[in-house]
């Protein structure tokens, strides 16, 4: 029987039998494991915090008789997201189903993955940041590192050095487009001077730079058609949780 300790963060969960739950966490050094938590659907249960979603715990595994592995102990490592608006729950929900369907199970993590997770969801429950700008920022450093990081300097569909101006993004064309390139994709997502230097400042990965920036409303929404639309384009597949955070932006109140 195989038991070890490494600090994780809850992704996904589910409700099995009586009392149990199943859990997706995703580990610093193990990676994304399956794992089963016995009993801690009950009433008083010592377990039962370290199962909530985005909770980040110190746990201890064992192999069981099947794939899943069974959570034996586990010791708060770092506050769960305070994730009271509904927004900042979606923002999270996010973050956790691109990095579940991104990584694969049980292959280990270079540790700057599992801190670029963990930070995301710190960042939607950040009450002095708009949730939004955390999804934004997570969901273009991972598409840069599957190997998908777009031009944004040059054209990407004829290579002409692009002047500083609003210019369009195209998922399908893998960056920003040139005035005379930008017919080619009617589904482009049009980008201000703004929107295009924040691109930049994402793509340097200058977190501290990043932090410091008053990202507008309007500006955040423009972020989420890029990465969503990338995401779309390189995975596939639209992310339900995408849906549901949209659907609450459409019924969120004016500032």
């Amino acid at each position: 029987m195989t038991t070890f300790v490494d600090e994780g963060v809850v992704l996904r969960r589910v409700d099995y039998a009586d009392n149990d739950r199943i859990l997706t966490i995703l580990t610093r050094t193990h990676g994304k494991l399956g794992v089963i938590a016995r009993g801690v659907r009950k009433p008083g249960a010592r377990l039962t915090p370290h199962t909530d979603l985005f909770a980040r715990a110190s746990v201890q595994l064992t192999s069981g008789r099947g794939e899943l592995l069974v959570l034996t102990q586990a010791q708060r490592s770092g506050d769960t997201p305070r994730l009271g608006e509904p927004i900042r729950a979606a923002c999270a929900a996010v973050v956790a189903e691109l990095a579940d369907r991104v990584l694969e199970d049980g292959h280990p993590l270079e540790p700057e993955v599992y801190d670029l997770v963990a930070r995301a969801l710190e960042g939607c429950g950040d009450p002095s940041r708009d949730p939004r700008a955390a999804v934004a920022w997570f969901s273009r450093r991972i598409i840069d590192r599957l190997g998908y990081g777009p031009e944004l300097w040059q054209c990407a569909n004829c290579g002409e050095r692009l002047q500083d101006a609003p210019h369009p993004f195209s998922p399908v064309g893998g960056g920003l487009l040139c005035p005379r390139c930008a017919p080619s994709d009617p589904g482009s997502v049009p980008c201000s001077t703004t929107v295009i230097k924040v691109l930049r400042v994402i793509a340097a990965d200058d977190e501290a730079l990043y932090s410091r920036l008053r990202l507008s409303s309007a500006l955040l929404e423009t972020l989420e058609a890029v990465v969503e639309r990338e995401l779309e384009q390189h995975l596939d597949r639209r992310l339900r949780s995408f849906e549901v955070l949209r659907s609450l932006e459409r019924h969120r109140p004016a500032v």
